[in-house]
């Protein structure tokens, strides 16, 4: 029974086999994001370079896609070239109308919720006390609804709205048992993120409760074979 009793042990510690934050880091291109050539049982990056908000199994509570224009902040590579410039790619755009972006994930579209998700911050206009340059916050949430941490706030900008891709922020999260949703939260009713991604890791473990019903069921029967001894 001793060594049954590790082995629970063992296998409820792996639920948090993997989970954190990633970033902020720098981004041109998806070649700069840490999910860049993960192995994963499904995947999606979102560019908005089809005009909509449309990959599977996640829903924004606001924004718009903003067109390629002299103040659009799309990641740099979306236009076919690394630059220094987004005008020419597509954005996701608070429309001067909120502060905060939340991502919603579906685990009944998807299949299970993501193990990693990320985004890029990519502009803000004019903030509280300045221009160009926002204090930015970011959080995620698992399986259950309960904040994973986050970052900030930290400030990320160039003075300037002109679509400049140097200041262009990654900011990531991974958990082994889900991320439900994310916030990214700007001292702006005027900025934009591009670059939604998420996966399930090929190798993600099962949700803890299912991990629970499997150790116990390992526990019965090793039980049993000791009252048999």
């Amino acid at each position: 029974m001793i060594g049954s009793r590790f082995l629970l042990a063992g296998l409820l510690s792996a639920s948090a086999a993997f989970a954190g934050l990633l970033g902020p880091t720098p981004y041109l291109s998806f070649a700069d994001s840490p999910f860049s050539g993960g192995s994963f049982s499904y995947f999606h990056l979102e560019d908005f370079e089809d005009g909509a908000l449309n990959t599977p199994g996640v829903t924004a509570n606001a924004g718009v896609v903003l067109a390629p224009s002299i103040n659009t902040d799309s990641v740099d590579g979306d236009d076919g070239s690394i630059d220094g410039s987004g005008q020419g790619g597509r954005s996701w755009f608070s429309s001067a109308s909120t502060t905060v972006f939340e991502f919603t994930f579906s685990a009944a579209l998807l299949g299970a919720l993501p193990t990693h998700v990320g985004i890029v911050w990519t502009d803000v206009g004019a903030t509280s006390d300045q221009f160009g340059i926002g204090a930015v916050a970011f959080e995620g949430f698992d399986e259950n609804g309960a904040s994973l941490g986050g970052f900030g706030p930290g400030l990320f900008g160039d003075n300037s709205v002109a679509g400049g891709t140097a200041e262009d922020r990654f900011l990531g999260f991974t958990n082994a048992t889900g991320i439900s949703r994310i916030r990214i939260q700007v001292d702006s009713a005027d900025w934009e993120v591009d670059h939604l991604q998420y996966g399930l890791a090929a190798d993600s473990i099962p949700e803890p409760s299912t991990v629970v019903l499997c150790s116990l069921s390992l526990l019965g029967l090793a039980a049993r074979r000791f009252m048999m001894k």
